[in-house]
């Protein structure tokens, strides 16, 4: 698969647009080679990962965390060097989905909502909203046929032929990239596309969510699916323990800046990362329970979710996907 289709694949599913401005996602470090065969995904661009996913033979490395959010010289010999010199060595790519993929509501960002169950999911903090969008294609008979036909099998799209040689296609919030994949190989020669986005309510994008649990929980009950779930005690409690818990909210990563939405919400229980110690003081006084189940295990398995999405979607250009796990620092 070609570097540039490889690239434009992951920027359909988590655009850089919606990066935050402190942000450093995207291409870390580009390479001369112009196909890719082999794809590692982790969540940390460090030594302990990037040197056996390099021994794999993988040519582009999809990680969360940016290799730096600041521009240096590789001027001293700490991971930082390593890295830079393992990738230089192989040739390969370096690119980093970070806030970029956080604020995308449908994707692996939410698979602990999903192991819960949670209903009426809403955004802590929206950084803006996206629209669906209306595609016409006007092209040959033949051409148009095989759009429609390719188009009618993806959810989030309705898809309308207007006589022989115009098709019209509607898609949901977040699904335009469909569209665009299924037309990849098929435009040449077409007459003309038009896209233009629908004025529509849009979809929130954002940090953070909240939900509902199908049924509430006694706090002890709920503590320990959640220690199943996460496949490790929590680093830290804070707070005073509900009787039930019935709507839970999470920020995986670093979430103590969401704690004033946390309160807004109605949340019980909060499950975030890397709370520290004033963080803690001002939890005291809310109303609800903070989990700091850390940042490793909620990301760790965050991009391996990301994994499976993304060894699906290549399977069939032919690219192998490998996930690489990572090392919790605190053991």
């Amino acid at each position: 698969m070609q570097i540039d289709e490889l690239i434009a694949e992951i920027e359909q599913l988590f655009p850089l647009q919606w990066a935050a401005a402190w942000d450093r996602s995207g291409v870390q470090v580009a390479a001369s080679r112009k196909v890719a065969h082999k794809v590692a995904v982790g969540l940390d661009p460090v030594p302990a990962m990037i040197d056996p996913a390099l021994a794999w033979g993988a040519d582009f490395l999809l990680v969360h965390h940016p290799v730096a959010l600041k521009p240096e010289l590789p001027a001293r010999h700490n991971d930082y060097n390593r890295v830079l010199g393992a990738l230089f060595r192989h040739d390969a790519w370096l690119y980093a989905a970070h806030t970029s993929l956080d604020v995308q509501p449908d994707g692996p960002v939410r698979w602990l909502a999903r192991e819960l169950g949670l209903e009426n999911i809403s955004i802590l903090e929206e950084v803006g909203r996206r629209s669906g969008r209306w595609f016409r294609f006007l092209g040959h008979a033949e051409q148009i046929e095989r759009i429609g036909r390719s188009l009618a099998k993806h959810p989030g799209l309705d898809v309308y032929p207007i006589g022989a040689r115009i098709l019209e296609v509607v898609a949901a919030p977040g699904a335009e990239h469909a569209v665009r994949n299924a037309v990849s190989g098929l435009e040449k020669g077409m007459a003309h596309m038009i896209s233009q986005e629908l004025d529509m309510p849009g979809e929130a994008i954002g940090f953070g969510f909240v939900g509902d649990l199908r049924q509430p929980m006694p706090w002890e009950l709920f503590l320990e699916y959640l220690k199943q779930v996460l496949d490790m005690p929590p680093r830290a409690l804070v707070g005073t323990p509900p009787d039930a818990v019935s709507r839970v909210a999470c920020c995986p990563g670093s979430g103590a800046s969401l704690l004033g939405l946390v309160g807004q919400s109605r949340a019980q229980v909060y499950v975030t990362g890397d709370l520290k110690y004033h963080d803690a003081l001002a939890v005291r006084d809310q109303p609800f329970m903070v989990v700091d189940a850390g940042h490793f295990s909620l990301e760790e398995r965050m991009m391996r979710e990301f994994a499976g999405t993304l060894r699906h979607k290549l399977d069939p250009h032919g690219v192998e996907v490998a996930f690489f796990a990572g090392i919790n620092p605190f053991g």
